[in-house]
């Protein structure tokens, strides 16, 4: 089974970027750029992933449009455009590269034909067991 976007770390080099806090709630918990995109309904993965191919310039400007489209709050209107430059400099240098450690490495698929098969041998194991079970009596 593939995972969401927002669950897997693809791109585990943006994460400074994603857990970066935006602001504090009114709760007095900061807001991530990751619940803040997740809220205006983004793959923030993939967001981070094409701000950080952009020019830093670039990138600032198209974080200031997404977070101006957020509820501030209690909060004055924040300077967003200030708040943005700040913030992408939490992006990697270069764009964002898929990691090649991790859980999926090595695997054909992402894992997906692992699993399967993993699935195949559990289930051809089920039927021979219930065989056994049939032949011996034991069942039905």
């Amino acid at each position: 089974m593939a995972m969401h976007g927002g669950l897997n770390l693809q791109h585990s080099d943006l994460q400074d970027f994603l857990f970066a806090p935006i602001w504090n709630e009114k709760s007095g918990i900061p807001l991530s750029i990751l619940s803040a995109l997740a809220r205006l309904g983004m793959d923030p993965w993939k967001e981070a992933a094409r701000l950080s191919d952009m020019p830093r310039v670039g990138a600032a400007s198209a974080l200031a449009t997404i977070l101006a489209r957020l509820p501030s709050g209690d909060q004055e209107h924040p300077d967003y455009d200030k708040l943005s430059q700040d913030l992408v400099q939490f992006l990697p240098e270069g764009g964002s590269k898929p990691s090649t450690d991790g859980p999926g490495k090595g695997r054909v698929g992402g894992g997906i034909m692992q699993t399967g098969i993993q699935t195949l041998g559990l289930i051809i194991a089920l039927v021979l067991a219930l065989i056994v079970l049939q032949v011996g009596g034991w069942l039905f």
